[in-house]
């Protein structure tokens, strides 16, 4: 890639060590940017820093659990003392856990979600925020949401609510921060091919399912996402803050008449 908008840029990505936030963390590190990788196991973040590192990047990784307030802290402090700043948080750490009809969700199943999915992204935006606030940094701020964030789906009550809460996360911390040069935007992935759903994406009778309901033929893949994030990531997006950038290849426009 000849672009490099993210030169000596430091950019924190929550979850980054596999699917979506790796392929963000790869794009982000192609295009300048120093990676800090944030998992709550190591294991698959060292592996995936070691990858970046070997294709000529600057990467770390630390550990963190984005439900707990004084890790997130830690993560923070420890991305300013290896680093010296911070220009970029990506919300990515999801959990999609806690479906089956809402009769018989269990209080556990549901708080496990929301405080991964919506808990986690504000207290990572707010220590984010705080350091961005304090050195004057024209920061971003960007939360990986779903098509949750618009419709709902059966069974699935409790990620339906914490991607809802997300998108409004979203414009709030916008409002809040726009008086900072701070801008936060969402982007909100459909159907995308990770390692962890690619045999049935890819499997029949999903396949053949998918590729009818969304008008551009199927899924996306994870460069779609990471370069949207890349846009919004840059100084190309300096008056955008607030918004939801949905990649679905057209599904939620797509009215299915049978």
């Amino acid at each position: 890639m000849d672009t490099v908008r993210l030169s000596g840029k430091v950019a924190i990505i929550t979850g980054g060590g596999q699917g979506i936030g790796f392929g963000i963390a790869q794009r982000f590190a192609s295009e300048g940017a120093t990676i800090v990788i944030a998992q709550r196991s190591l294991e698959k973040a060292d592996a995936s820093t070691a990858q970046l590192r070997a294709a000529g990047g600057e990467a770390c990784a630390i550990r963190a659990d984005v439900t707990d307030p004084g890790q997130v802290d830690s993560l923070v402090r420890a991305t300013l003392d290896r680093y010296g700043r911070l220009d970029i948080l990506v919300n990515n750490a999801g959990r999609a856990g806690g479906n089956g009809p809402v009769l018989e969700i269990e209080f556990a199943a549901w708080r496990s979600v929301i405080d991964t999915n919506l808990t986690g992204v504000f207290l990572c935006s707010q220590a984010a925020a705080r350091v961005m606030v304090a050195q004057s940094v024209r920061g971003r701020i960007l939360n990986i949401g779903s098509l949750n964030c618009f419709s709902a789906q059966k069974n699935a009550a409790a990620y339906v609510a914490s991607k809802g809460g997300v998108l409004m996360l979203t414009k709030a911390l916008a409002v809040d921060l726009a008086p900072y040069g701070i801008l936060v935007n969402c982007v909100a992935p459909g159907s995308i091919l990770v390692e962890r759903n690619s045999p049935a994406l890819t499997a029949e009778p999903l396949k053949t399912s998918l590729s009818k309901a969304i008008p551009l033929g199927g899924p996306g893949s994870v460069d779609h996402v990471a370069a949207a994030a890349a846009f919004l990531a840059s100084g190309e997006s300096e008056f955008i803050t607030g918004a939801a950038l949905i990649i679905d290849g057209g599904y939620l426009s797509y009215a299915r008449i049978e």
